[in-house]
């Protein structure tokens, strides 16, 4: 997955793949003779930025006979399409095959610092031949189109696809099961960008924290490699052959990836929560709420919240359908606004206490997993409605002994 459909920082959150391809199916002849072939599974290494952090998967054709050397990538998407990013968030934007040199393709990762490792497939003449056919037939323009789906339809479970449909008889994966989440594998990656991870967080839900099957799990590139790497061929008269013939490393890494030293979002989100209260204690000191602070919030979460929402009911996207985030942070906040002009806040702030209480509830029944730093800023939002509440309580108070002073004189 060259690039995760999971980013986009925010608008690019979720995974995506390569930059530029060379065409060169018009070099290919329906004549080529494929009488010694071989085919191979790269697994590029992740990158310390957005679009390399997950790896990369692609199949390599290795045409002896005619010395055409080419590598078939399911990760090819056209930025200037119309609408691009708009399609992005809503989980249609179309990807498709390309092909280009082998050489050009190493050229580009080893600039990268990335690593590649080559898988040779143990297949016969005939299965070479069939792999070669489904990626030619699927690198015509009526076929090279599909959906992407950054979890279970990508450049890695394209490529399982296709050498699965090509090995007369079945590959049995023989690695042992893990039970994972498709979010403790992104953790995995990620952990090199806190605030990416940070993001993802944000807007996938409670999906990604399901256990995977064996098979679900390889929509990572190096966890398919893995479990390439120790599968066998089951042949249709029962025999057993190892999928890899040979490991090869065409390309060593040379960059390191190094996580940050500092959890940012939770040292962001924990200051906020710490200058809240500062000026919580203010307010409560002296009876009085500063307007501004809570328009400024309700402005913030509401445009959070537009992403949220935007994704949980428009997006295509696996896994934001499903966030219950968007019981707290919705674009609903803009309509806070008018009451805190008019200082008629206290039932909004009880009805605001009681969404709270309903995400409490969402998150013991549905078990969604929260990035740690979304803490500190749910308590920062609870915390703006508790002084409320409390500065309110204590105008009414002070009105009530007012009052009966009064009436006592």
């Amino acid at each position: 997955m060259k690039k995760s459909t999971t980013r986009y920082s925010f608008v690019y959150i979720l995974v995506s793949m390569l930059v530029c391809f060379t065409p060169v199916k018009a070099q290919l002849s329906e004549t080529t003779p494929l009488d010694s072939i071989e085919i191979s599974l790269l697994t590029c290494t992740p990158g310390p930025v957005a679009y390399s952090m997950y790896g990369h998967s692609a199949l390599r054709v290795n045409n002896y006979t005619d010395e055409l050397d080419l590598v078939f990538n399911y990760g090819v998407f056209d930025y200037n399409e119309d609408n691009f990013v708009f399609k992005f968030l809503k989980g249609e934007t179309d990807y498709f095959l390309g092909a280009e040199y082998t050489n050009g393709f190493f050229d580009r990762y080893k600039e990268e610092g990335a690593g590649v490792l080559e898988q040779v497939l143990n297949l016969t003449l005939e299965e070479c031949n069939n792999l070669n056919a489904l990626l030619m037939e699927n690198l015509e323009p009526d076929n090279c189109v599909y959906r992407y789906n950054w979890l279970y339809n990508n450049c890695t479970t394209r490529a399982q696809d296709m050498i699965e449909k090509s090995i007369q008889g079945t590959v049995r994966y023989l690695a042992a099961d893990r039970e994972q989440t498709a979010r403790a594998i992104l953790h995995e990656y990620n952990k090199v960008d806190r605030w990416m991870e940070f993001g993802e967080n944000f807007i996938l839900g409670y999906e990604l924290d399901r256990q995977l099957t064996k098979r679900q799990q390889m929509f990572i590139p190096s966890l398919f490699a893995a479990e390439v790497d120790s599968a066998v061929i089951v042949r249709h008269d029962g025999t057993t052959v190892p999928l890899v013939r040979e490991t090869r490393h065409p390309l060593e890494r040379t960059s390191e990836v190094r996580p940050p030293q500092f959890d940012w979002p939770m040292l962001t989100f924990v200051l906020l929560f710490v200058a809240y209260a500062v000026v919580g204690i203010f307010e409560l000191r002296r009876v009085k709420t500063f307007v501004w602070i809570d328009m400024v919030m309700s402005v913030l979460v509401g445009l959070a919240g537009l992403l949220i929402t935007f994704l949980f009911f428009f997006s295509e996207h696996a896994g934001v359908d499903s966030n219950i985030l968007v019981i707290i942070i919705n674009p609903l906040t803009f309509a806070f606004i008018p009451f805190l002009l008019r200082r008629h806040t206290q039932p909004l702030n009880y009805a605001i206490l009681a969404v709270f209480v309903l995400f409490a509830i969402a998150c013991f029944a549905l078990r969604q997993s929260f990035d740690p730093a979304l803490w500190p800023l749910a308590l920062t939002l609870l915390l703006r409605v508790v002084v409320n509440i409390s500065v309110n309580h204590k105008k009414s108070l002070s009105l009530q002994t007012k009052t009966r002073n009064h009436s006592k004189k």
